[in-house]
């Protein structure tokens, strides 16, 4: 089963976040990890922008490209534009993302959009 997520960056000089949706491997020891260790500057995170909705996201953009849904022939797969980080993060909610990732001053951050999380190993003590 997929862990969907999104990533995003912020734009000081327009105020807008953009953003693209990663099906695959959304956890931050999958997306997370690989964003901190390959895309730490705004020039790699441009270009992971102009690729669109993506599969899943690889160590280069040359390999992530060859995840673009685009490739597949998918309509409306650019790049997401939003002005409000909550209208971001509602977005990406209503389509089941758990994680988000946004660059912002340099540094990427982990957000998540699961508030409800059970953790399936602590379930035999709960009151659930």
């Amino acid at each position: 089963m997929a862990t969907r997520s999104f990533i995003s960056r912020y734009n000081d000089e327009t105020e807008m976040y953009e953003s693209i949706y990663c099906h695959w491997d959304g956890y931050p020891t999958g997306v997370g990890l690989t964003l901190r260790d390959n895309y730490h500057n705004g020039v790699a995170v441009g270009q992971l922008m102009e690729i669109g909705d993506i599969s899943s996201l690889r160590d280069t953009v040359v390999e992530t490209q060859q995840e673009a849904y685009k490739n597949r022939g998918d309509t409306d797969v650019d790049a997401k534009i939003f002005r409000f980080r909550s209208e971001m993060m509602e977005y990406y909610r209503n389509m089941s993302c758990e994680y988000g990732y946004i660059w912002k001053d340099g540094v990427w951050e982990c957000v998540s959009l699961n508030p409800e999380y059970i953790n399936l190993y602590e379930l035999e003590n709960a009151n659930v």
